[in-house]
């Protein structure tokens, strides 16, 4: 296929395009969501307001309060005087890796997460909410308490091994990140009041669910500085695939247009070979002298080996594998005169 590059080429930019192009759909969604969001006080009309609502629900709401947790805060395993209610902790591979083009690069590759929580809630004064699923936020800020990065010590085997597999290990990094109690952050999700009080969760619209340090001001900002990013993208990926439908539109049409000329041109030498026939051969013609396919123009070819003169040469051109007469394949054909 002579645009078999420009197709290669066309399904990677597609599958790129469509890939940011749902990306900037749920970007768009996700500002339109928060730019509506009521952002409440936590405060004692906070459950009159709730109560309002259908299902004592709000689908989509900011509140911002200090982190409390609920009984026995987690303590840092790297940094005892660290309490926090979210903790995580990550085991990250730094290596060498070598490329496609063949020269190294660093790489990181993350080996093991472990996730803490303890039940905690944002605090206004004597108010709080309970925070539901505080690890599964789309977007968390948490502080960074212990970072410790170990250099491997590689023996000559582990080069020489690196060397054939394409992959040398630099060090491991170790990471501890907690949200502390007492941080003032920004929530949003979905507020639901029920008999034990008033809880923020994941949206069950799908829409995601923050804990931040932004403001709703500051983060609204990012998601609209991302989608307009996004969108260069996607600009970016439509004019390429674009570009590239184009060429190779051009390039089927170039051929389509050969073929139809090479086609036009041999209807043109059949009507002239015809008409020059017709000009060379006898008044009459009997039935024995006519082509045994078409029953129209006068024997022209010979089989071989069989030997049989049963062909014009309109349909010695679409017949090649057998005799029509007795069925021999026919290994060559050539021209004959009749007398």
């Amino acid at each position: 296929m002579e645009y078999f590059q420009e197709a290669v080429l066309l399904g990677i930019d597609l599958l790129v395009l469509v890939v940011c192009s749902n990306q900037y759909y749920k970007l768009r969604k996700n500002c339109h969501a928060l730019k509506d969001a009521p952002q409440l006080s936590i405060d004692d009309q906070l459950s009159d307001r709730l109560r309002k609502e259908p299902d004592q629900k709000l689908k989509y709401a900011v509140i911002r309060g200090s982190v409390t947790p609920i009984g026995t805060a987690l303590r840092s395993t790297t940094s005892p005087s660290v309490t926090g209610v979210l903790q995580t902790m990550t085991l990250t591979e730094h290596r060498v890796a070598r490329a496609v083009f063949g020269f190294w690069q660093e790489e990181k590759q993350i080996i093991h997460v472990s996730a803490n929580e303890t039940p905690f809630k944002l605090v206004n004064g004597k108010q709080g909410v309970e925070i539901i699923n505080g690890l599964s936020a789309e977007l968390l800020d948490m502080d960074t308490v212990y970072e410790n990065y170990e250099p491997s010590s590689l023996t000559v085997f582990d080069h020489l091994f690196g060397l054939f597999s394409g992959v040398r290990q630099k060090g491991l990094q170790t990471t501890e990140e907690m949200l502390r109690d007492g941080s003032f952050i920004t929530a949003v999700g979905e507020l639901e009041l029920d008999d034990s009080g008033v809880r923020l969760h994941p949206p069950s619209n799908g829409s995601p669910m923050f804990l931040t340090t932004a403001t709703k001001g500051t983060l609204l900002k990012r998601l609209e500085e991302a989608k307009s990013s996004t969108l260069l993208k996607v600009i970016l990926a439509g004019t390429i695939s674009a570009v590239l439908i184009g060429l190779i539109t051009r390039k089927i049409y170039k051929r389509k247009k050969q073929e139809w000329d090479e086609d036009k041109l041999r209807k043109q030498l059949e009507q002239s070979r015809a008409s020059r026939r017709a000009r060379m051969r006898t008044a009459v013609i009997s039935e024995d002298q006519l082509c045994v396919v078409c029953i129209v123009n006068p024997k022209e070819v010979i089989c071989l080996p069989c030997g049989h003169v049963c062909l014009c040469e309109n349909c010695a051109q679409k017949i090649s594998l057998h005799c029509p007469v007795c069925r021999t394949v026919i290994e060559t054909k050539a021209a004959a005169f009749i007398s």
